[in-house]
């Protein structure tokens, strides 16, 4: 079983240690201040990151399911720029011609030995 301190917890999570630090007071992830350092159990900050995604997939697939308002907007709005031939608000650049090249001549030129 591996253990964490409180900064390779928050880099574990990629985020910062005093957001953690709230998490941790809220009682969301489990740890124990031994001395003034925090120790996190790897399990237990794993089991936590699960549950958040887990919510958080949850919400996304009840509000894709509940045809809320704005998730309809949006929906019709990526489709109709999916559909759309350009997108106005980029034009990109105007082609420009390729510059004329001075000729070459075609002769060989003698190398020095």
């Amino acid at each position: 079983m591996r253990t964490l301190d409180l900064i390779e917890c928050a880099e574990f999570l990629k985020i910062d240690r005093t957001t953690l630090l709230d998490i941790v007071h809220r009682g969301d992830i489990l740890g124990a201040k031994i001395g003034r350092a925090w120790v996190f159990l790897e399990d237990d900050v794993v089991a936590y990151l699960r549950e958040q995604v887990q919510a958080q997939t949850q919400k996304r697939i009840e509000q894709i399911r509940s045809g809320s308002p704005a998730t309809e907007a949006r929906v019709d709005k990526a489709i109709r720029k999916q559909l759309s031939a350009t997108d106005p608000r980029r034009l990109g650049r105007k082609a420009r011609p390729l510059p004329r090249l001075p000729d070459v001549d075609t002769a060989p030129t003698a190398m020095a030995a």
